[in-house]
């Protein structure tokens, strides 16, 4: 644009509006308000699309009250903002939960004149989805069909309510019917009532949900690939799953990190830890960075072996690789330790996840309060806490001891004391 000025070009409403609007779009919304201060400097009158681009971008950098400013302004201005305008506002209020505000929205919308259109109610009803408020957002899809605007997307969104409300009935009841009404499901569709089944504990359904969609030209992605693989190894069908593993290389997709957690998890699960070591391994060789979740996986399934020398390795080596460990790690490997009654080195462990700034989950804690009401290993403890005692005297933060810390041995000696009384 500073080209357009030096040869005395002057820029108009669109030559703005497409900068803005492509700022916005790449995050720079302070750049793109920068541009706006211009824009009016220089006596061009924005228009609606100018305030649409603005108050979008304002709502994805999450500065709601500065675009629900924008659009005051752009009505002080005699602009009459569109259904479009508004339904960036709705969608940003029911993503946060906000549904009786976005309803607000709405009321203000139709005594505009704006209709809102199936943009407006699928905003609605994923938001009443996202508020566990099923029955809500059943009225909105049910209006919708009635006004006959209900769309693939509608029925996905409610599809997917229903099975994160574990009422996999209606789901598949909602699924079912659009057939009836013409409409094609979509991958998403397989995908979420396929999840839904599994976390139903329904694997037989999920698998003819699979062949249904392959049957039907839907072909199926890395992504259809690992809900079944995942869903299959928590069933505890690995067979299945590897089968499903082969299928996949075949159809020439190259398998995930994700996948192969899932895989790592189910072989674990059925108690080959071998083949889990070796899957593990082979991603290295294959140039595959594991994540987060691949260690986590075969850890737990070390520990739960009690190869724990393996696991602390396994540990230890993910900082190496630069893969740093998580709360759910700690809680992990602590809890290995824990069960296999190695209390120095747990109790070495969560001092270093207290210090990173990471807590017991609840699973840690009753192990803890477990072993604190064995006697056999009540003197042992109390020893250790005598150690860390001392530890911390000399280790304090700011002239505070680490409160997690002395919380957690405290109640060691309070669950003692009351063992002994």
């Amino acid at each position: 644009m500073n080209e357009m000025v030096e040869q005395n070009i002057s820029p108009d409403v669109y030559t703005f509006n497409v900068l803005i609007d492509a700022l916005c779009k790449d995050g720079m919304v302070a750049e793109a308000q920068n541009t706006f201060n211009v824009m009016i400097q220089r006596g061009v009158e924005p228009d609606v699309v100018t305030y649409n681009s603005l108050i979008d971008g304002l709502c994805i950098s999450d500065q709601f009250k500065e675009a629900v400013a924008l659009l005051k302004e752009m009505v002080g201005r005699n602009i009459s903002p569109s259904v479009f305008t508004f339904n960036i506002l709705i969608d940003t209020l029911c993503k946060k939960g906000l549904v009786s505000n976005a309803q607000k929205i709405i009321k203000i919308m139709i005594q505009r004149g704006v209709e809102p259109d199936v943009v407006t109610y699928n905003s609605l009803m994923d938001g009443y989805c996202l508020c566990k408020q099923i029955d809500k957002a059943r009225k909105v899809f049910d209006l919708m069909v009635t006004n006959e605007i209900a769309d693939i997307l509608g029925y996905n969104i409610l599809i997917n309510g229903y099975c994160k409300c574990k009422m996999i009935d209606d789901a598949e009841e909602l699924f079912d019917e659009m057939s009836h009404k013409g409409l094609v499901p979509n991958v998403v569709t397989y995908h979420t009532l396929i999840k839904g089944m599994f976390q139903a504990g329904r694997p037989q359904n999920a698998k003819e949900l699979f062949k249904d969609m392959c049957s039907h030209g839907q072909q199926p992605d890395i992504v259809t690939f690992s809900i079944m693989i995942d869903g299959l190894c928590r069933q505890g069908n690995l067979d299945e799953a590897l089968a499903l593993l082969t299928a996949m290389e075949k159809s020439q997709l190259k398998p995930n990190v994700v996948i192969y957690s899932s895989l790592i998890n189910g072989m674990c699960k059925v108690g080959k830890i071998n083949d889990a070591k070796e899957l593990f391994s082979s991603l290295f060789e294959i140039g595959l960075q594991p994540d987060v979740y691949v260690y986590n996986a075969i850890m737990k399934g070390l520990c739960q072996q009690g190869l724990m020398d393996e696991a602390y390795k396994v540990f230890k080596d993910m900082e190496k690789v630069g893969c740093l460990p998580d709360n759910c790690c700690y809680n992990i490997i602590i809890q290995g330790f824990l069960k296999h009654e190695d209390l120095p080195k747990a109790s070495e462990l969560i001092n270093e996840m207290v210090d990173k700034g990471f807590s017991a989950d609840d699973a840690t804690t009753e192990l803890v309060v477990y072993l604190s009401r064995n006697n056999n290993l009540i003197l042992r403890l109390l020893k250790i806490v005598d150690e860390w005692r001392s530890w911390i005297s000399n280790h304090q933060v700011a002239g505070k001891p680490t409160i997690s810390i002395t919380i957690f041995f405290g109640c060691c000696y309070s669950l003692y004391s009351r063992a002994q009384s």
